[in-house]
């Protein structure tokens, strides 16, 4: 008997997965209305005052950089469910007192603390998340169309707090009630943080789910700080251990390594072009991002019902190959309507990208490791996106010397597209032998 294709609404029809994504869905409107109303509080509060804005940018990027190992051994060691449930408790607490923490000091010390709080708690629930996204469905055939519909959900989610988030922050009523809109923003997110935590809480998982090192943990109790620096120094060799005997694992980093490089060149050199050198202003910049958000949403659809045809590997790296080349595409395009096609194209392609990412760890990770290699995702995105922009923005600065600007942002930009694409062969040439793996 032919086996059932899995589909949308069939990973919908387990209960576990539909308390999960509703929970997300509330929760990452929130994250986005949280961003808008950080953004109202220093408008408000902090006008003419660039590095207020990189203050917030800095305190949000820390936890990942210096946190970020940390983060995914505790996924594996504590129980992953009462992980998202706590995470979520706390962040409802800490979103509420951001107000008050401002209006009791007059400044914006509190509240990038509490931001750095909110970010940290985030990276753990991150990595509990993907860790535990696997048992929310019947088997590993749907793997693809869970992280499919779980991207999709929060793409739209996320389009829709974009969307709506600076409307609900500016309505004019919250003056006629004496509140500030982004003092509304704070509570209405920290809402969302406790419904996503009570829905979080009523998912039934097995133990192997929540918790899949605890034979470890009887047998080897960590106690006292000297136990604990050495268990975790050995969640982190075992995890070093595990990436260089598996070579589709370094195979899939390595995709992880480009896709980055690939977000660092667009966000440093495809906006300046679009914003600067062809006038499309920040305005035109939004609406470029909206169209890149429903080609992201549009993407996760697609591959959830059709990824699995072409052999997950090899359909990632040659999403890559395609980004490369609208991105070289990208840097000769003058017409704003092209543009806007491009990033369509450009959102569709990645999310393609994204979710066989995330599945391809799914199935090649054991369960006890899941949240140490998802969290050095984290790590190399938070890492590798910063240190992208800012080497590429420096090599940019660099050629205006000997080139006008456009030319110079054009040069990197099908340097980068180059650089990418022969990464991408020289991956294939490689591992060719090692792409018989898990296809689905």
């Amino acid at each position: 008997m032919k086996a059932k294709t899995p589909s949308f609404i069939g990973v919908l029809r387990y209960r576990n997965f539909t308390i999960f994504s509703i929970a997300q869905m509330i929760s990452q409107f929130g994250d986005r209305l949280n961003n808008m109303a950080l953004l109202g509080l220093i408008g408000a509060k902090a006008a003419g005052s660039p590095f207020a804005f990189s203050q917030i940018a800095i305190f949000a990027s820390l936890p990942v950089l210096v946190f970020g190992p940390v983060s995914g051994i505790l996924a594996d060691r504590l129980n992953r469910k009462w992980v998202l449930v706590a995470v979520d408790a706390a962040r409802t607490i800490i979103v509420f007192l951001i107000p008050s923490l401002f209006y009791l000091t007059g400044n914006l010390l509190l509240v990038n603390l509490a931001v750095f709080s909110i970010f940290l708690l985030g990276l753990l629930f991150n990595s509990a998340k993907m860790s535990v996204l696997p048992h929310l469905v019947g088997n590993k055939d749907e793997y693809l169309m869970a992280n499919a519909a779980a991207n999709f959900i929060g793409r739209f989610a996320t389009f829709l707090g974009l969307l709506l988030g600076g409307f609900i922050v500016d309505l004019y009523i919250w003056k006629e009630l004496g509140w500030d809109g982004w003092q509304v923003g704070f509570y209405i997110d920290a809402s969302t943080y406790l419904f996503s935590a009570a829905f979080l809480s009523a998912m039934s998982l097995p133990r192997s789910a929540v918790k899949p090192r605890e034979k470890l943990e009887n047998a080897q109790s960590a106690t006292g700080l000297g136990s604990v620096i050495r268990t975790s120094w050995d969640d982190i060799k075992s995890t070093i251990s595990l990436i260089r005997r598996r070579s589709q694992i370094r195979l899939v980093y390595g995709a992880v390594a480009l896709t980055v490089f690939f977000m660092g060149a667009a966000y440093s050199l495809d906006i300046m072009i679009a914003q600067q050198v062809f006038g499309f202003g920040t305005k035109g910049t939004g609406v470029l991002g909206g169209i890149l958000g429903v080609g992201l949403i549009l993407g996760s659809l697609f591959v959830g019902k059709w990824g699995k045809r072409w052999g997950e590997i090899r359909l990632m790296f040659w999403g890559l190959v395609i980004l490369a080349v609208l991105m070289g595409l990208s840097a000769f395009t003058v017409n704003f309507l092209l543009f806007c096609l491009l990033s369509l194209a450009a959102g569709f392609i990645l999310s393609v990208v994204l979710v066989l990412q995330d599945t391809l760890f799914h199935r090649m990770v054991p369960s006890s490791f899941r949240g140490r290699i998802f969290a050095v995702k984290e790590l190399m995105w938070a890492g590798g996106f910063m240190v992208s922009a800012v080497f590429l923005g420096a090599v940019g600065e660099f050629l205006k010397i000997f080139i006008s600007y456009h030319a110079a942002l054009q040069s990197l930009l099908v340097a980068c597209a180059l650089s990418i694409i022969a990464s991408v062969f020289a991956s294939l040439f490689w591992g060719r032998r090692k792409l018989k793996g898990p296809r689905g």
